[in-house]
């Protein structure tokens, strides 16, 4: 007898869990709630001075991250090139949010501590930066962008909303579906080309693109060494001073701080 009502009261349990939804199973659509925003991590780039630097803002597909520095009326949005993230720019940040500069470095979906939206793009990550700049009320956005990050600023900037001005350092012409130099015709705005003539396909690369952009305030550096991407800021005093001048007199002219 014992072992019959054992067995009556295994099967009233599993009777009872029957009704329960399994745990793998998707909430309905109406259940569904927007991802929050990541939450600043301790140390961001081994620095404990970067904690409250942290941003968080909405991209095409979830949140997207970053740092910001400074508190100028034009911002400098930075784009980092393949296999880096916003730390990448940091010294670079600094120096031009002491120079009076409001600097807002991307984590690209999927990278840093952004999140990877579907289908998403370099060059919509850059425009959702814009928007987030526009609420800091920015009265001037610059687009700053390394490599695979020039590539992304390039083509944000032929799209809407309009920027100030646009930077692009050893940009490829196209990159991961983007085509800048398809896009250089459209930009009507301010843009510096920069590339060191030691890396041939990209100084040809700003060459192309430079010949194709139409607005006559366009300008190219193309400087000595082999330098690439941010490194031609971030360590310019030991290889590029002259992309650092070329950046620093663009900028002062276009989008003084």
């Amino acid at each position: 007898m014992k072992r019959i009502g054992l067995v009556l009261l295994v099967m009233i349990v599993l009777a009872g869990c029957g009704g329960d939804p399994e745990p793998s199973e998707a909430p309905a659509a109406s259940d569904k709630a927007q991802a929050a925003a990541p939450s600043p991590v301790d140390r961001r780039c081994a620095d404990p001075d970067l904690n409250d630097k942290q941003v968080a803002f909405q991209g095409t597909g979830g949140f997207l991250t970053g740092l910001l520095f400074g508190t100028g009326r034009t911002v400098l949005v930075l784009a980092p090139q393949a296999s880096a993230d916003a730390c990448s720019w940091l010294s670079w940040a600094r120096q031009e949010a002491a120079a009076g500069y409001r600097v807002l470095a991307l984590d690209f979906g999927g990278e840093g501590r952004s999140q990877r939206g579907p289908d998403g793009k370099p060059s919509g990550d850059v425009l959702s930066a814009v928007a987030y700049a526009r609420t800091l009320g920015a009265e001037r956005v610059v687009l700053v962008g390394a490599s695979r990050g020039g590539t992304a600023v390039l083509v944000a900037a032929a799209a809407q909303p309009p920027v100030t001005a646009v930077v692009s350092l050893s940009a490829p012409d196209a990159y991961a579906g983007e085509n800048a130099a398809a896009a250089a015709p459209r930009i009507a705005v301010p843009v510096l080309y920069v590339a060191a003539t030691g890396e041939t396909s990209f100084a040809a690369a700003a060459q192309t693109m430079y010949d194709a952009t139409t607005d006559q305030r366009r300008r190219i550096a193309l400087v000595p060494g082999s330098l690439h991407g941010t490194s031609l800021l971030t360590i310019a005093a030991d290889g590029a001073p002259e992309a650092a001048k070329a950046v620093t007199d663009f900028l002062t002219t276009v989008a003084p701080s």
